[in-house]
């Protein structure tokens, strides 16, 4: 287990773009190089920004803005890092409110074949918070994560995230560096209305688990008592370790940046996505209630690929490990063949 560190300066730039967030001038036409944020200097290079499709994510963007741009000042904190195996490097990111623990389940099946990095995101596990003057979009967060890949001297990986940490993968693929990313119950293309639901049950969620953390080395020793908060995202709860369930839901209720990423979330707006080369997968499992803002992804991202996790819910980690691993496995390693989807 190592853990990793280190800070780096980066540049934002921004291009003036229509209410959709297209770039002016006519539809189609290949704008000015522009820099996605501090995500983009693991290496920048130009990119190709299209019109998203008509659907309903356009006609949120005109309601909704990102927060707060990246900071292009150096000073990122030093990240936890879970390191693993060895081979090509894949990294883990996790979801709102926990950790890398939530990737244990497939872990070391993915490290037999991978170089695997799994980081706690700031402000969540055992990494420090982000600066106060850097609020935890999905932009600052990738920029953590980009400032760690290249202290540990990683040139390219493929990115792989369930919900939040799906976010932050799509968003790190605004660098060349990233080969591929594999997206599992992506949020951040809700509409107003399922932006605020979101919000508030995740509110709800944090002071269950506040409520629940001082019996957790007791309910987490059950079936049943993994069950009782973990049947919110995952179908099988009991599945978990115990060890892992404790840690996961200790970490829910005390995590330092939980509430501001919470609101970051619910005013973020990704709008790269169409400029997204890379291969793409989708894993998304039938039992998740997010599906029907999961399917928007397949509308605006030009090389996606999907397939279903059948009876697995929001986070399928745990739910069926083998299929998470195998279905990871098959795509990244046909991950330049032309998109289709499954």
């Amino acid at each position: 287990m190592t853990a990793g560190s280190g800070r780096t300066s980066c540049t934002a730039t921004a291009s003036p773009t229509s209410p959709h967030g297209c770039p002016t001038g006519q539809p189609g036409r290949t704008p000015d190089t522009e820099d996605h944020g501090p995500a983009s200097t693991l290496l920048s290079t130009p990119v190709r920004r299209l019109c998203p499709l008509e659907s309903p994510v356009t006609a949120v963007l005109p309601a909704l803005a990102p927060i707060n741009p990246p900071t292009p000042t150096d000073g990122w904190p030093e990240l936890f890092l879970d390191r693993r195996g060895s081979g090509p490097a894949l990294v883990l990111l996790h979801g709102l409110g926990e950790s890398s623990v939530g990737w244990h389940p497939v872990m070391d099946r993915l490290a037999e074949h991978f170089d695997v990095l799994a980081f706690d995101l700031p402000g969540f596990g055992q990494s420090p918070a982000l600066p106060a003057d850097r609020q935890p979009t999905s932009a600052n967060l990738a920029a953590a994560v980009g400032a760690e890949l290249r202290r540990h001297g990683i040139a390219s990986a493929a990115v792989a995230g369930y919900s939040l940490g799906a976010r932050v993968a799509l968003q790190l693929a605004a660098s060349p560096s990233v080969s591929a990313v594999v997206a599992i119950g992506p949020d951040g293309l809700g509409t107003p209305w399922e932006r605020w639901q979101g919000y508030w049950y995740l509110s709800a969620a944090r002071m269950m688990a506040a409520g629940l953390a001082p019996l957790a080395p007791w309910l987490s020793q059950s079936p049943a008592g993994r069950a009782v908060f973990f049947t919110g995202n995952r179908s099988l709860p009991w599945q978990l370790g115990s060890a892992d369930a404790r840690e996961l839901l200790e970490g829910y209720a005390d995590s330092a940046s939980f509430d501001a990423t919470n609101r970051a979330g619910a005013l973020d707006v990704a709008r790269h996505l169409p400029s997204i080369r890379q291969p793409v997968l989708i894993l998304q499992g039938t039992n998740d209630p997010m599906t029907p803002q999961v399917l928007r992804y397949l509308g605006v991202l030009p090389n996606v690929r999907w397939r279903w996790l059948a009876g697995a819910h929001h986070v399928p980690i745990s739910d069926d490990p083998g299929a998470v691993v195998a279905a990871m496995r098959e795509f990244l390693a046909t991950a330049d063949a032309p998109s289709a989807a499954e």
